[in-house]
């Protein structure tokens, strides 16, 4: 029974030794002064930086010194709600290092592309939709998509031609940005100025593609790089092209769907590609 007692009360005491001891750190630490800050970014796209750059220049604006504070006055959950609040950063951490330094470690946002309205504004999205704002201190080098704002919700459409293009070793190289002109008429602005491709709606990706380099090897080289504004893949096994000067007399036979100004259409690709094939093969 006394021994019961005895090992009851020793428990009670050092229990007591724990938690005093324990209160005892946690208060030394709490008066121990911040150095400075470690920040970390994990699994950066941005130029380390220029996120970097981006990060300090929010913790400069957030009201509170943190450099050289007791630990104990820096609310850690705070701080983080501070900069979660910023689109830009997918989520953040903070916490403290064995040497009293600050640790903010940040994921940022993956943004796919960067939408220009008509309205002056810019933005961009990531792969869930989510919007990020276009903040100078967060520029990030990804695909343009022009998108004046009656057509933001053909967005999504624009965002399968952009992820298709950008995979594509042969496509990728010749667009410089996107444009959307209408629900079914998404346009690829190629680096090579002079004229667009509508590429219609986020269908049929692979035929339009061949399409595209049919008219890059087959038609633009024969007829002239300056004949055409526009052309167009849109509809199935044609090339419909717009002729940049509209006084000349259009050849072949008019393809008018009721809302385009496509006027010449030009020799079907599955001819083009049929005669290919029988040259090629003599």
């Amino acid at each position: 029974m006394w021994k019961t007692i005895f090992k009851t009360v020793l428990c009670v005491v050092l229990l007591g030794y724990v938690a005093l001891a324990f209160a005892f750190v946690h208060q030394e630490n709490a008066r121990r002064l911040c150095p400075g800050i470690d920040l970390r970014i994990v699994g950066n796209t941005i130029p380390d930086s220029v996120l970097r750059q981006g990060v300090n220049s929010q913790l400069a604006r957030y009201g509170k010194k943190l450099k050289g504070q007791p630990l104990g006055s820096i609310d850690l959950k705070q701080l983080e709600d501070y900069l979660s609040a910023f689109s830009n950063f997918e989520s953040v951490e903070c916490s403290f290092n064995p040497d009293s330094r600050l640790r903010i470690t940040v994921i940022p946002i993956k943004a796919e592309v960067r939408v220009f309205s008509d309205k002056g504004k810019s933005f961009y999205i990531n792969r869930y939709g989510k919007r990020i704002d276009a903040d100078a201190e967060f520029y990030i080098d990804v695909p343009v998509l022009i998108a004046p704002e009656k057509y933001e919700s053909s967005i999504p459409a624009a965002l399968s031609l952009i992820r298709y293009a950008g995979a594509d070793p042969e496509l990728s190289p010749l667009i410089a940005a996107f444009k959307i002109d209408g629900p079914n008429d998404l346009i690829i602005i190629p680096r090579l100025q002079g004229h667009v491709i509508n590429f219609g709606d986020s269908t049929r990706f692979d035929e339009k593609k061949a399409a595209i380099l049919t008219a890059y090897r087959n038609v633009m080289p024969t007829k002239g790089w300056n004949t055409y504004d526009t052309i167009s893949v849109k509809f199935k096994n044609q090339i419909v092209a717009s002729r940049r000067n509209k006084t000349i007399a259009t050849h072949g036979a008019l393809e008018d769907d009721g809302e385009d100004l496509e006027e010449a259409t030009l020799p079907d690709v599955a001819n083009i590609n049929t005669q290919n094939s029988a040259e090629e093969n003599g």
